[in-house]
């Protein structure tokens, strides 16, 4: 009799029952699960305002993108369509950092001067430069919240300055004015949500392709397979498994959440290049054309992948390519050791100074490293196409990808890097706030301890394996 009074009393007068407002939301969060279903509720209460959201944030910035494809398409003058690259750039800078696009165009005015050096240094100088900066904001002026915001724009802006000092150096383009340099530098296509490019590929704006419908196409692909990457992440990866499953299941869960976070990023950078009139350019039986696609990350490679050496390479096409060739080249002749530590330390002090991306970077490299060198012995023993990368037809092995063992060693190493993955992309699920300030050492290896840090052990146990064999 208690309870049906006290039920009557929580449906009548809620309000007055709950005195704390988060218990009577989450008491109607749970009424409407069960009256719409969990997996429908997810749509009703994620979905919407999600893509509402997204849409409200990236209009503006799509908008842009066609504007400057639109003044391309006029064949007004160069210096016109740098000018409105550059002036779009900064309305995107301000529209999505605010105030914090002082530090993005502090670095642009710093670096020109670097440009007018002699004696090839260019490059060593805007490196230097750059690595300085940012070190110095991180480190002693900017706050932590601020930076995060920044960040990503940061991070490629410095790939820009530099791949465009060591091209000045090489000669590969010539010394652009000032108004080429920040057209470039803080071109709308890549200021806020896109992908490293060179200077090379900047210019394939200036030539205003005509409109066409494979443009089209590879537009509404891009930006389709963005949304669904969003709405993956956002909306559906939370909901597979519920909070109390078997530890493993909830990390696969949180690492894929963020994986598809990252896809959308890549896919929404692909999509404002191809607006703004960047493709691939391509030789076809001695035709120069232009693809509309222009990859930033590869999904099916990371989410069922080969290896990790694999994930490392389609993570983020337009980095790898830049650390291959503007860092790793260019500090071979150190020996290939420091090459490959200059490499890494780049990598991360792009991504931020703290110890969970530091840790996971590390992490992962290793772990490529080990398999690797893992792999290629046992494919040497066994004379089998169970390397990292995929063999060539012509590969001396004597068991081809088509043999069953071949394929069933493959799909086992798979399994092992989709471990690795899930293990190491627990360290981006949890609050949005501690987030962005990036956990410290004592709250990253707790993520781990959780894990028992198997991933690790297993890591170390192919690296003994590997030097006893």
């Amino acid at each position: 009799m208690e309870e049906l009074q006290v039920q009557d009393l929580v449906n009548e007068h809620l309000v007055e029952y709950y005195d704390d407002p988060d218990e009577l939301a989450l008491y109607q969060e749970y009424q409407e699960m069960e009256k719409y279903g969990r997996f429908f509720y997810l749509f009703k209460s994620c979905v919407g305002p999600t893509t509402f959201q997204t849409v409200e944030l990236v209009g503006p910035l799509i908008a842009m993108c066609v504007i400057l494809r639109i003044v391309s398409l006029l064949k007004l003058p160069r210096l016109i369509v740098h000018f409105v690259s550059f002036v779009c750039g900064i309305a995107a800078l301000f529209l999505f950092v605010k105030k914090n696009a002082l530090y993005p165009l502090t670095l642009c005015c710093l670096s020109y001067p670097v440009l007018f050096l002699r004696n090839g240094k260019r490059g060593l100088v805007m490196a230097c430069t750059s690595v300085a900066f940012l070190i110095t904001c991180e480190l002693f002026i900017v706050t932590a919240e601020n930076w995060h915001q920044v960040r990503g724009s940061q991070m490629v802006l410095v790939m820009k300055l530099i791949s465009l000092a060591f091209d000045v150096d090489k000669g590969v383009i010539t010394q652009p004015n000032i108004l080429e340099y920040f057209g470039y530098t803080l071109s709308v296509s890549s200021v806020v949500f896109g992908p490293f490019m060179t200077y090379t590929d900047y210019c394939q704006i200036l030539v205003g392709r005509p409109l066409s419908f494979s443009w089209l196409v590879g537009v509404i692909r891009s930006c389709v397979i963005s949304y669904c990457c969003l709405i993956i992440s956002a909306c559906i990866s939370p909901w597979i498994f519920e909070e109390d499953a078997f530890k493993w299941f909830v990390a696969y869960q949180s690492a894929m959440s963020f994986r598809f976070s990252h896809y959308f990023v890549s896919f929404l950078s692909e999509c404002t290049s191809l607006l703004s009139g960047i493709g691939t350019e391509v030789n076809q039986e001695g035709k120069q054309l232009t693809i509309w696609r222009s990859d930033v990350a590869r999904p099916q490679h990371i989410e069922l992948p080969r290896s990790l050496v694999e994930v490392v390479v389609h993570w983020n096409i337009p980095m790898h390519v830049f650390l291959k060739n503007y860092v790793f080249k260019k500090a071979q002749p150190l020996g290939r050791f420091t090459a490959v530590f200059l490499t890494f330390a780049l990598s991360s002090l792009l991504h931020g100074i703290n110890f969970q991306l530091a840790a996971v970077l590390i992490s992962i490299g290793t772990y490529a490293y080990i398999e690797h060198v893992f792999r290629l012995m046992v494919g040497k023993i066994f004379s089998a196409c169970i390397l990292a990368r995929k063999c060539r037809p012509e590969c001396g092995h004597v068991y081809k990808e088509g043999n069953f063992w071949v394929t069933v060693a493959n799909l086992g190493f798979s399994f092992l890097s989709m471990f690795h993955l899930a293990y190491l992309g627990i360290m981006f699920g949890g609050d949005t706030e501690v987030q962005e300030k990036g956990y410290g050492m004592k709250h990253t290896l707790s993520k781990w301890s959780h894990l028992d840090f198997a991933s690790h052990w297993v890591a170390l146990a192919t690296f003994l394996f590997t030097t006893i064999i």
